[in-house]
């Protein structure tokens, strides 16, 4: 069974979007784009199991919050 990939998605203070999976190994990828940082974090969940995404504004208020299953197989 797959392990639930939950992932926040935020803008660092060095204006780098980053895309974080909120459990250890606390992996991350970064991204010049909001866009970019979100559509590698879908792929990550589509591959690994799915899960919740979190979208932080630049200010670190929650955007929206979604939930993706895994694609069937």
């Amino acid at each position: 069974m797959s392990r639930k990939q939950d992932r926040t998605v935020y803008l660092r203070e060095d204006g780098v979007w980053v895309n974080q999976l909120n459990a250890p190994p606390w992996s991350f990828s970064l991204h010049p784009t909001r866009d970019e940082a979100l559509r590698v974090a879908k792929e990550n969940f589509m591959k690994h199991g799915g899960g919740d995404i979190t979208l932080l504004a630049p200010d670190g208020t929650v955007e929206y919050q979604m939930t993706l299953l895994p694609e069937e197989g």
